[in-house]
């Protein structure tokens, strides 16, 4: 037999072995006392599963790269070659991530892409347009433009996995290049 129920009240009976002799009757609470309770639990579970869900797994970032041959002066080397006058000469960061370069230096600086190169090459033979700001890592040229001193270029943004290496329009004889390692 299975628990019954009375027609009209909130009480039900069960029963108390498999031969079902005996019946025990069990009186609910009274609805109004568990109703506001109850009704906030479900609203707090609502608005936790909200912001599971309104959280992003990952934030795209802004990393810094800091132009000046007088402040990093030391050769370091990297897979594609010497560099100077970079800090950090090889960053890495993921698609949707962007690069912003400072020039800490009293010269003009830019921050070129040297497009399809695995290693700096003796010139990248850039144009004048490398003197202004434009493009995005991963999709064809791109430069930060020409930076007076203490200026900073607007962030660039990765769009594509890949190795991609840069220099100074300015410089780049000097070996002021870096390299940008673009993750998934």
């Amino acid at each position: 037999m299975r628990p019954g129920r009375c027609e009209h009240s909130d009480n039900y009976y069960r029963y108390d072995n498999a031969m079902a002799t005996t019946m025990t009757q069990v009186t609910r609470p009274n609805r109004s006392a568990t109703g506001l309770p109850a009704l906030c639990g479900i609203a707090l579970w609502a608005v936790c599963i909200a912001l599971v869900f309104a959280v992003p797994a990952k934030s795209a970032q802004s990393d810094f790269v800091t132009l000046s041959l007088t402040r990093y002066a030391k050769v370091g080397q990297i897979d594609a070659g010497q560099f100077v006058g970079v800090s950090p000469g090889r960053v890495v960061i993921h698609v949707g991530d962007s690069i912003v370069f400072q020039n800490a230096d009293t010269r003009h600086h830019t921050a070129t892409g040297i497009a399809e190169e695995t290693t700096f090459p003796d010139n990248p033979r850039w144009t004048d347009n490398a003197l202004q700001a434009g493009g995005k890592i991963g999709a064809g040229a791109w430069s930060t433009g020409d930076l007076a001193p203490g200026a900073h270029s607007s962030p660039i943004i990765a769009t594509k996995p890949g190795t991609y290496l840069y220099g100074c329009f300015f410089d780049y004889s000097a070996g002021m290049r870096g390299e940008i390692v673009v993750q998934p």
